[in-house]
């Protein structure tokens, strides 16, 4: 089985992904597969030859002032999405398949864009994570974001209440971490009974 985490800015992703992971499911995060082709030579390449200098720090592709560009300009968001979302969806292909292999365990995929792209056709289920506006840019804010960088990618996602509506399971994220956990072990009960 392979479950779609997605989730608004903010919302706790990584730690929910975290929380199945303690429940013996196997993750993956579709943000680190995105980093990690920023490292890929084709990639690069691609990046250096529609930026040049602009996209560097040091020599080396720099996430955020890629981020700076394409989060301002559609076109710029366009072009980036073109040259990451193949791989990504060359990725998620064989991880869909690598999950579908009879006795593999449950794989949760952490993709924050998961409606957005229309990956959810690879899941056998979706999880949406709700969180609250307040509190998601309380955090945001308090590792570093300011409220107009916020804005800006909320502006290119789903709110988190559409994402809620369209996923097949909602996690409320409004209380304590282990809140969170627990809920997850629930979800990874039901997905293990169902898998018998």
């Amino acid at each position: 089985m392979l479950a779609g985490l997605t989730g608004a800015i903010g919302g706790g992703k990584s730690t929910a992904l975290a929380a199945f992971a303690a429940c013996n499911a196997e993750i993956c995060d579709a943000d680190r597969m995105c980093h990690e082709l920023y490292g890929e030579a084709a990639v690069v390449a691609r990046l250096m030859d529609h930026w040049g200098e602009l996209c560097l720090t040091a020599g080396a592709i720099d996430r955020q002032k890629i981020a700076r560009i394409v989060f301002q300009n559609q076109q710029e968001l366009d072009f980036l999405t073109g040259v990451l979302y193949p791989e990504l969806e060359k990725k998620m292909a064989a991880i869909r398949a690598k999950a579908a292999l009879p006795g593999s365990p449950v794989v949760v995929a952490e993709i924050p864009l998961l409606f957005e792209c229309g990956w959810e056709k690879y899941c056998d289920v979706t999880v949406a994570l709700w969180t609250g506006t307040a509190l998601r840019h309380q955090r945001l804010i308090g590792r570093g974001m300011t409220l107009e960088e916020v804005a800006r990618r909320e502006a290119k996602q789903w709110s988190e209440d559409r994402k809620l509506e369209a996923a097949d399971h909602g996690l409320i994220n409004y209380g304590s971490r282990q809140d969170l956990e627990m809920q997850c072990k629930k979800l990874m009960d039901i997905w293990k009974d169902h898998l018998k």
